[in-house]
This record gives structure tokens, sequence and C-alpha cells, in this order.
């Protein structure tokens, strides 16, 4: 394989009415056996001056699996091919590229504010991934997502006087951990982690 086809989710909210993915041919003289896929996207930028670059720690999908940037690309052409289109990680609030607005993630951190600093924020910020990773979004809106319930565990280890505070949020009714559903479909590794602290804050409910 002397090359291979990375088709890159385009759309601007300021001026098109419809997302398209766009073909860009890389040539695998120009990547060695370090390269993420944030430094692919730089070759993109390098064909296509009107690219928009994403954080270099941002999550994006390949057939719906979510991967961070970080991911090295000879390992993503044994799993998907030399043929794959990127994705926003949610094509719903997609805003410049691969790039999305997140207030809807961080409007979720109002819940805890009472119980946390401004050092969670940060960590809590870390999560956003998990946030847009399962569809549960699509059918409840009011679901936390996946990254409360992962800071929450956090927040149970570092706050435990705060115990009952942190849970009575993880089982909010209209959008707790009680719609939760297993994230192997929707990451691309480590779901085995997520789903073993979510397991472990669903068996506190009658113990809060």
């Amino acid at each position: 394989m002397k090359s291979f086809i990375l088709r890159v989710f385009r759309f601007d909210a300021t001026r098109d009415y419809e997302f398209y993915y766009k073909p860009y041919e890389i040539d695998l003289r120009n990547c060695n056996e370090d390269f993420t896929l944030y430094k692919v996207l730089e070759l993109v930028k390098e064909q296509d001056r009107y690219f928009n670059m994403p954080c270099a720690s941002e999550f994006a999908r390949i057939d719906n699996k979510v991967l961070s940037l970080d991911t090295k690309i000879f390992e993503l052409l044994k799993v998907f091919g030399n043929d794959f289109c990127l994705s926003a990680i949610d094509l719903k609030r997609a805003k410049l590229d691969l790039m999305c607005d997140n207030n809807d993630f961080l409007k979720v951190f109002e819940k805890f504010k009472n119980i946390c600093d401004e050092s969670d924020f940060e960590l809590y910020k870390s999560y956003k991934f998990l946030y847009y990773a399962s569809d549960v979004r699509e059918y409840n809106e009011n679901y936390l997502g996946d990254s409360a319930f992962i800071f929450a565990a956090k927040l149970l280890e570092k706050y435990p006087d705060k115990r009952k505070e942190i849970l009575d949020i993880v089982f909010d009714e209209e959008g707790g951990i009680d719609y939760a559903v297993n994230l192997k479909p929707f990451l691309y590794k480590d779901y085995e982690i997520y789903e073993e602290i979510k397991n472990s804050l669903k068996h506190q409910k009658e113990i809060r």
C-alpha cells in the first residue's frame, strides 16, 4: 500500500446547508510509524488550505467509533482499511469541519459546580468524548452523558463527604445512569474501563 484515502467530514455552520465528505489521498511515504491521525490531518491541511484544523486533543469518529486524534495511523489502516471516513464526533452539533459546539456538554457541569472547584472543571472537560459517544441523547435530551458518571466516580474519591449529593446527580430520574447503555459499539478502545466504573456506580443506588 503506497497511499490511502481519508474522507474528511466538511461543514461550515455559517454557510453550508449540508455536510459532505471530501476525499484526500495520503502518500504513506510521508508517514512514519509514529504518525498519528492528527499528523495526517496536517497533511490534509497542506493539500487544502480551507480545511480547519481541530485541536490535537480532540476526538472524532470512524465507522461510528469515537477515537482520539492521537491514534496511530498505521494501526487505523489495519483496522479500517485504506479508504475510510473521518467524522465530527457529533454531526448535529458540528460547526466547522471536525469541530463541534459543546455548550450542551459544558452545561451539565452546572449540576456539579457546588460540589467541586475550578480544577475539577478541567477534569470534567477531559471526558467530553464520553458525553458524545453513545446515542442515548437521541431519545433522551435530559441524559447527563457517560462523561458525568465517570466524572462523578472521580468526585466520590476526592470528596467522600459529599457522597449523597454526587450520587443524587448520578441517579437523576430524568437523565441519570439508569439510561446508560454499553459503550462497546461507540468507542474505539477502553470501553471496558468505563463500563466497569459505571457498573460500580449502579451498585451504589440502594446504599446511597
